[in-house]
């Protein structure tokens, strides 16, 4: 895991967030994504047990690093295989602040899990409990996860 703490490179992701994945927070529609997609409601908060077989399915399926992005904090490079516990932070004495690594599950701002070729991805949305997962393969993973996961198809 690592920080992305070069201003452009930060700059760049949220710019590609808003963009290409038409987020919004002032809108009802906050994302227009622009591949298959499925918004799921989410049941209960999730807790390690959850957020380990998501970690799972990102690790089965993405080969690559991706992208954590917690709005109006720290942005991260991770990649599945280190299995980052829920909860997760660190102080950073260069900054001197604390490092807080998001959930899948989206606990107070808006999360967003995307791989680096950008096929794969889980927008999370903190106040309507709801989770976009987009890519078929992913989808198709959390189908087969939606009791575990106490999740249930958006209306």
């Amino acid at each position: 895991m690592q920080v992305i703490l070069d201003k452009k490179k930060y700059d760049e992701l949220w710019d590609m967030v808003y963009d290409v994945y038409g987020f919004c927070t002032d809108r009802e529609d906050w994302l227009d994504l622009p591949s298959v997609n499925k918004k799921y409601r989410l049941a209960k908060l999730w807790t390690q047990t959850e957020e380990s077989l998501v970690n799972a399915v990102l690790k089965r399926l993405c080969k690559n690093e991706m992208y954590a992005l917690d709005l109006h904090h720290d942005c991260f490079v991770f990649s599945p295989d280190e299995e980052i516990p829920l909860d997760y932070w660190y102080e950073d004495r260069q900054r001197n602040c604390n490092v807080y690594f998001p959930s899948y599950y989206p606990d107070g701002d808006y999360h967003f899990f995307i791989s680096r070729d950008l096929d794969l991805a889980l927008f999370g949305h903190p106040w309507r409990k709801e989770i976009y997962v987009m890519g078929e393969e992913l989808i198709n993973e959390f189908e087969k996860l939606k009791t575990e996961l106490g999740i249930t198809d958006h209306i």
